[in-house]
């Protein structure tokens, strides 16, 4: 498993509409300001879009707003929209399963696939405590100064 960039960037433009919650923003004011380029913007906001975490408006006022409270945000809601599914092994699929051991038996009970399988939901559930209100201004300086 690999934080993508197009992830990177998701947690960003997540982060920077969560700072102006209430506000819509356009596209081009989101990637100058974090840095992104604008088509990685575009297609990032068209999936988060997709999965109800922003929201959309068109016109000359036009732009993009936080569609969920910032505070029910967390970073597995961002990853699960971007790139989909977190699955560290391709046996742990659950559509298509590729575990050459499961053909025969359903319940797989290979050590490594279990062992896997409990790596894999730890992670997950790693990334779901993380809010995205972690990483806002103040409150992520507070945290970063703690872990030294």
């Amino acid at each position: 498993m690999r934080i993508t960039l197009e992830i990177d960037y998701a947690f960003r433009i997540v982060a920077h509409l969560a700072e102006r919650e209430g506000q819509v923003i356009g596209a081009p004011a989101i990637a100058d300001k974090e840095c992104i380029p604008d088509r990685f913007t575009l297609r990032i906001l068209r999936k988060l879009n997709l999965a109800g975490i922003t929201g959309s408006k068109r016109g000359a006022n036009g732009g993009y707003y936080l569609a969920k409270a910032k505070e029910d945000i967390n970073l597995y809601d961002i990853i699960l929209a971007v790139d989909g599914p977190i699955e560290v092994n391709r046996c742990l699929m659950r559509e298509n399963s590729f575990c050459s051991r499961s053909k025969n038996n359903p319940i797989c009970n290979c050590p490594f696939h279990l062992k896997l399988e409990e790596i894999q939901k730890e992670i997950i559930d790693t990334f779901k405590a993380e809010k995205i209100t972690n990483f806002l201004g103040r409150n992520a300086e507070e945290k970063a100064i703690e872990k030294f």
